[in-house]
C-alpha cells in the first residue's frame, strides 16, 4: 500500500469532511442507512413502531446519528453496517446516516472519528486490526486510547476465491499454485485480517503467495473476475453474487464450521485435516470521551437487534455472521485483541 504522510492524512481529513459525496476511492458518500428487510405484513409494521415508540423516552429518539464506515459501499464492511444499523433505526428511534470515508486502509475514515464530538451522535465500524493501525501504517494520527470500545456484533469468515482464468478448482491447485511465492493473493486493505489470514493459510499449508493490496473488498472481487488477480479471500457477503453468476471459483470458507448462506463449500480444516479457523470480528467504537450511558444504551440496542430472528434471518441470506459482545465484556476483549494483533503483526512485519 502507498503510504500516506500525517499531513497528507489530515488534509484528507478536511477534505472528506467538507464534501458529501465523491468517488469510489477518494470521499465520503453520505446515505441512510436502507431497510435490510421489506416488511411483508401490516402487523410486523405496527410492531416496530411500538418498537420505536417504546424508545422514545432515551437518549437517541428522535436524533440523527452518523455511523463512519471507513471503507467504500458495496463491500462487506458496508453491508454489514447497514444491514445492522436499519433495525437499529427502528430499536433507538432515530436516522443512522451511514458515512463512507475511504481511503488509507480504512485509517482517514477513523482520523476523521477520533477528531468528532464525543456526544454520543458519532460512531463509526471497527474490526480486529484498527486498534493498531499507527504501528501498521505511518502517519496514522491516532492510537488504541482514542477510542472508546462499544460492542461487537458479527464474526464473519473469509471465502477463499480463484479466478476462472487461473485453472484453480480445488484445495490441491490453490497448494499447488502457491509454491513459488508468484501467484497473486489480493488483499482487501493493507494490514487489516485479510493480510492475517494469508499469513494463517500460509503457515498451515507451507505455501507462499505474492501480496496484492487493494483499498477494499470490491476491488478484489472486480480484479478476480476480470482475471487481474488469481487469489482473494472476501467476506462471504462480499463474494457470493460472483459465485453465484459463476465468475470465481469458491476453494473454501475460512471459518471451523460450513457456513449457513452458502453450505456446499468446505471449510478449509475439511479439505487440508489442519486445525484452522480464521475469522474477523465488525464492531463499533466510539471517540474516547463519549458518555458511558449513551454506549451503553447504544450497545444494549445492538444486542437486542441481535437477538431479533428477522434480522438473524437478513444477517444469514447477506452473509454477515452474528455474534455480539456486550459492553462490559468488549471491554477486555478491545485491549486483549489489540495487544493480540500487536504482536503478530511484529512477529510477520518484514515479511
Amino acid at each position: 500500500m502507498k503510504r500516506k504522510s500525517l499531513a497528507l492524512l489530515m488534509a484528507a481529513i478536511t477534505v472528506f469532511s467538507a464534501v458529501g459525496c465523491g468517488s469510489k476511492d477518494a470521499a465520503a458518500d453520505t446515505t441512510t442507512a436502507e431497510p435490510a428487510a421489506e416488511e411483508t405484513t401490516e402487523a410486523s409494521d405496527d410492531a416496530a413502531a411500538a418498537d420505536t415508540a417504546s424508545d422514545a423516552d432515551g437518549f437517541y429518539a428522535g436524533k440523527t446519528v452518523e455511523m463512519i464506515v471507513p471503507w467504500a459501499a458495496g463491500g462487506g464492511a458496508d453491508t454489514a453496517c447497514r444491514l445492522i444499523c436499519s433495525y437499529m433505526e427502528k430499536e433507538l428511534g432515530c436516522t443512522i446516516v451511514i458515512n463512507n470515508v475511504t481511503g488509507g486502509g480504512g485509517s482517514i475514515g477513523l482520523a476523521q472519528l477520533t477528531t468528532a464530538n464525543p456526544d454520543g451522535l458519532t460512531y463509526a465500524y471497527f474490526a480486529n486490526t484498527d486498534s493498531n493501525g499507527d504501528i501498521m501504517l505511518e502517519g496514522v494520527p491516532y492510537t488504541a486510547e482514542d477510542f472508546a470500545p462499544v460492542c461487537k456484533f458479527a464474526a464473519d469468515p473469509h471465502i477463499i476465491l480463484a479466478s476462472n482464468a487461473s485453472g484453480i478448482t480445488d484445495m490441491d491447485g490453490l497448494i499447488a499454485a502457491g509454491q513459488d511465492g508468484t501467484t497473486l493473493w489480493g488483499i482487501g486493505g493493507a494490514w487489516t485480517h485479510w493480510d492475517f489470514l494469508k499469513l494463517e493459510f500460509e503457515e498451515a499449508t507451507g505455501t507462499k503467495y505474492k501480496r496484492l493490496v487493494y483499498d477494499g473488498g470490491a476491488s478484489v472481487i472486480t480484479d478476480i473476475m476480470n482475471g487481474d488477480c488469481t487469489i482473494g479471500t472476501p467476506f462471504v457477503s462480499e463474494a457470493l453474487s460472483a459465485i453465484d453468476a459463476g465468475e470465481a471459483v469458491p476453494i473454501a470458507i475460512t471459518s471451523a464450521e460450513r457456513n449457513d448462506a452458502c453450505p456446499d463449500i468446505p471449510t478449509v480444516a475439511e479439505l487440508t485435516g489442519k486445525d484452522f479457523e480464521s475469522t474477523m470480528w465488525r464492531g463499533f467504537v466510539a471517540p474516547a470521551g463519549t458518555d458511558e450511558a449513551a454506549m451503553r444504551e447504544f450497545a444494549e440496542a445492538v444486542g437486542t437487534v441481535c437477538e431479533n430472528p428477522e434480522f438473524q434471518d437478513a444477517a444469514t441470506k447477506a452473509g454477515v455472521t452474528v455474534d455480539y459482545t456486550d459492553y462490559d465484556a468488549f471491554q477486555d476483549f478491545y485491549w486483549e485483541n489489540h495487544e493480540s494483533v500487536k504482536a503478530y503483526y511484529e512477529a510477520n512485519a518484514n515479511m
